[in-house]
């Protein structure tokens, strides 16, 4: 493997556009050895209403200048070019993410593939298995696909002129309700599906975020073959997002992780080697693989970071080096 760098995420929800925590975040992160950060442009507050806020994107330029790191950038968790009823402001977000990207020196943009807002169909009613069928009509659904499909194709280019790459995350089956084809509204769960909206798209800088995770709570969701799903996106990979979890899907309302670790259920974005995500299985095939490497882990794990480091070019090493990597688990006790 010849990569870019090692990188990790900054949480959105945990800096809440404080510029004083981003900054000590980074030193945190560079500290403990990684050479990139994926800034969230939602975290610190860099859009306001489509707009990219130049005035804050400077602040944030300095600080980020402070550093020895390179960046990546996360889009908004609510950007969707598939939001029929906001597409004009979708849009207009998803433009000023890729200035803001450029600002910042950074290629890769990451954007969640668009899906169907169930709030949207909805219309205030409580929606039930029974009316799933009436959000889910082929015309409806082939329909906004299309609608994303040309707008990255027409942002794609003024992304390319930026020195930018667009990269469409796949999704992660979460069900809160009694959905069995969940892929229906959100497509970019399915890899399959993804690949072929990528191949729709038809442009040199869209391509993939390949979220391990997300993957393989789907493939026990849908019951497809992890590792095979892996082949099937390597043609179209530019970014990976890589954390553990036990794929158990979320099934149910709740959503605090303190209610749902001791039962492993959820996409957890913990240590690698906490979960059962194959690595040793994974790395072998990413051989060809030359972008960033990008853990994503939630703030809990912070004291984890060095040591979620150093799985990882333990991974690479055995890569490298055609070697089996002997299985490190934290459930092991150890001597105190």
């Amino acid at each position: 493997m010849h990569i870019k760098g090692i990188g990790i995420n900054i949480d959105s929800s945990a800096i809440d556009g404080d510029l004083d925590l981003l900054e000590k975040t980074l030193g945190s992160i560079q500290d403990n050895g990684f050479n990139y950060a994926e800034i969230p442009v939602h975290g610190v507050d860099a859009i306001f209403k489509g707009k990219l806020n130049w005035l804050q994107t400077r602040v944030i330029k300095d600080i980020l200048k402070e550093f020895k790191l390179k960046y990546t950038v996360h889009g908004p968790d609510l950007l969707n070019l598939m939001d029929s009823r906001n597409f004009k402001l979708q849009k207009e977000i998803f433009k000023s993410g890729i200035a803001f990207t450029n600002a910042i020196g950074a290629e890769i943009f990451v954007y969640h593939s668009g899906k169907i807002s169930l709030q949207e169909e909805d219309k205030g009613k409580e929606l039930g298995q029974n009316n799933f069928s009436k959000i889910s009509s082929t015309r409806k659904i082939d329909s906004l696909k299309k609608m994303e499909i040309k707008a990255l194709q027409e942002l794609a280019p003024f992304a390319k002129d930026l020195g930018v790459s667009i990269t469409m995350e796949n999704g992660c089956p979460e069900l809160e309700k009694d959905f069995l084809e969940i892929s229906k509204y959100n497509y970019g769960t399915n890899i399959e599906d993804l690949v072929k909206q990528v191949k729709e798209i038809d442009q040199e800088n869209v391509g993939i975020t390949l979220d391990f995770g997300h993957a393989y709570l789907a493939s026990k969701y849908y019951r497809f073959k992890f590792l095979d799903s892996i082949k099937l996106a390597l043609p179209h990979i530019k970014h990976l997002h890589i954390h553990d979890c036990f794929g158990k899907p979320k099934t149910s309302p709740e959503n605090q992780d303190i209610n749902l670790i001791q039962f492993g259920i959820g996409d957890m974005h913990m240590p690698v080697s906490w979960g059962e995500i194959p690595y040793d299985k994974i790395f072998p095939l990413l051989k060809n693989y030359n972008g960033v490497l990008c853990l994503e882990l939630k703030p809990r794990y912070k004291k984890f970071y060095k040591y979620s480091l150093e799985r990882i070019k333990e991974l690479i090493e055995s890569t490298n080096n055609n070697q089996k990597l002997k299985k490190i688990s934290p459930f092991t006790k150890y001597d105190n």
